[in-house]
Order: structure tokens, then sequence, then C-alpha cells
């Protein structure tokens, strides 16, 4: 579960194996800290080191979020046993193994957008969507198909994704509520209800990753389809292209075709801005936490919850650069 804090004032110690949070009105909640996937502070408040510690020691992020998106995370120390992985992570980024990621990264998130389309075809039956997801698929097979140094590839790689992106979303369009006035992806900042779910969701997505990542030794900001920049947390990026799809998009799907969030929920902004409110908010974060716990097939067929596939997929990367694996195999959602 996420625990979100959004009222300001609040205090959030430690009881033992629990987490405790005082609100300014004398009452509290206790939750213990092993049914906890993450804490959200989205108001002003205090937090004891004691509360820290318990939570790193039991490898739970906390995730600083304003009105648009997350916007910092303090995720636990790990002290690595050697320096390998880093290592081999940085040298594959020259040879045949940085090629290969970014590929992998590329099809999966290419081929999880023609998924979830097939998904709406069979369970709402709009014959237009299986046309499309077989387009996009042809998309993600040329992916596989391109050749060369990472340097020269990227950016075909990126377009080619990109042009897959444009169809999915356009074929959206007809999932969201009119009022939503959804008409594609709007990235920075969000100006509609859909797009403001998805930034939000994303961002609290690339946190899990990051989390996942760190375990597994690897360096956040050295990723291979993502650009380097300062700042920029590359890897995570790329293995968040992974999940996307099976997990914020088909939340957001179920929430506005089920009427569970609606415009109350948002605020619109004078200067035509969307984002969350407090409840919305609440309604995310009780649905992603269901999600992370639905049982799915990782990539070689084995049952795991997305939680779980977030964490294998990272330590296959791990074990990919140091050579433990032959290859690397992206996860294409799978819910059948």
């Amino acid at each position: 579960m996420f625990l979100y804090l959004d009222t300001p004032g609040f205090r959030m110690g430690r009881k033992s194996g629990r987490i405790v949070v005082y609100l300014h009105d004398g009452s509290r909640r206790e939750v213990p800290v092993v049914r906890l996937d993450a804490v959200v502070v989205g108001a002003r408040g205090s937090i004891s080191s004691d509360a820290v510690r318990l939570l790193s020691m039991n490898g739970i992020p906390v995730v600083f979020a304003s009105r648009f998106s997350p916007y910092a995370v303090v995720h636990p120390f790990f002290m690595h046993g050697t320096v390998i992985t880093r290592r081999e992570q940085m040298l594959s980024y020259s040879d045949n193994r940085g090629v290969h990621l970014a590929k992998a990264f590329c099809y999966a998130a290419t081929m999880n957008k023609a998924r979830v389309l097939m998904y709406l075809a069979k369970s709402r039956g709009v014959v237009e969507f299986r046309e499309i997801s077989k387009r996009i698929e042809e998309i993600a097979n040329e992916i596989m198909g391109v050749e060369g140094e990472l340097d020269d590839i990227r950016l075909r790689l990126m377009g080619l994704e990109g042009n897959a992106a444009r169809m999915y979303f356009d074929a959206l369009r007809s999932v969201f509520p009119e009022w939503t006035g959804f008409v594609g992806r709007d990235y920075r900042p969000p100006t509609d209800p859909v797009n403001s779910l998805l930034s939000y969701g994303y961002v609290v997505l690339n946190a899990i990753c990051c989390l996942a990542i760190a375990k597994c030794g690897l360096e956040p900001f050295a990723g291979f389809l993502h650009c380097d920049r300062s700042g920029k947390p590359s890897l995570v990026l790329d293995l968040s292209e992974e999940f996307r799809q099976p997990i914020v998009d088909i939340i957001a799907i179920r929430l506005f075709s089920k009427g569970m969030l609606s415009e109350g929920h948002f605020v619109f902004g004078d200067d035509g801005f969307v984002y969350l409110n407090r409840e919305g908010k609440a309604v995310f974060f009780e649905a992603l936490s269901k999600r992370l716990r639905k049982r799915v097939k990782d990539p070689y067929g084995s049952p795991v919850a997305f939680k779980g596939a977030i964490m294998r997929q990272a330590r296959n990367i791990a074990r990919f650069v140091l050579g433990v694996i032959p290859s690397y195999k992206p996860f294409v959602w799978r819910w059948w």
C-alpha cells in the first residue's frame, strides 16, 4: 500500500515495526512497515530520523510530491559489495550489450502499446483497435531490425517508438470521457485530467523503478535508450518504458471509464494547467497499490506480481551486463 500524507502539520514517527502518523487534530494512524510500498508526502510536515531508518531498512522509498508531480525521492542507501556491475554497465554502452538493451527497452515500450489496444479490442469489441495494434506491432518488429552503433541508432529507435505512441494515444481518444478533453499526449505541464494523471503516474512509477535499479547495484543515471544528461535518471526511464502502459495507462483507462475519477478530483487552474487534488491522488494510489500486486507473467513465463516483475527486470539488466545471462528479455504484457 501507499501511505499518502496530505494533511499539513503532520508528524511521522516510528513505533517498533510500525510507522505512526500524528495529525494536528489529535488523531493518529499506525501502519505496519511490511505493508508499505512507499510513503508519499504531499503536504508540509515532519518526519523523524527513526521513521526514515525503519523505512530504509525495509526498502521503502519516501516520495515528495507537488501539485503536478513528485519532485524528490528518498530511497535507502545500498552498500554494494562490488563495483563491477557499474563498471560493466558503463562499458556496455560502447559495445553490443548497449545496443541490445536499447532495442529491448524500445521494443517493449512499443509492443505494450499494441497489447493495451488489443486488450481493449477484446474487452470492448473495437475492431479499429485491433488493426492499429497490428500496425504498432509491425513498428516493434522494425525496431528489432535496426542495426548500428548505439549513438547512431538511438534517434532512429526513439523516432519509431514516437510514431507508435502517436498512433496509440490517438486511438485512446475514444476511450476517455468527453469531459476530460483528451486529444492526445500532452507532456509538461498537463492541460487535461487524463494527461495530468498519466504524468503523475509515470513519475511515481519512475520512483519505483529507481529503487529497484539501486537495489541491483546499477547506476540510475547511465541509460541506453535515453540520452545522458545531467540530472536525468536515464536508466530509470529506460526500465520504466516497459511498465508505463500495463500499469499506469491501464489504471487511467479503468478509473476514468468506470467513473472513479470525475471533474471533482482535479483542480483546473486559471493558467490552464490541470492537476490531481487530494481526493484524486487518494483514488490513484489505491488503484496503484492494487495494480502492483496484480500477478502477471514475466518474460520467461513465470507468475509474478507487477512489483516483483520490476525488480526482476532490474536484476536481469545487471545479470546481462555482467555476462551471467546471454540476453535481456524485455517485459511485454500478457494478460491471458
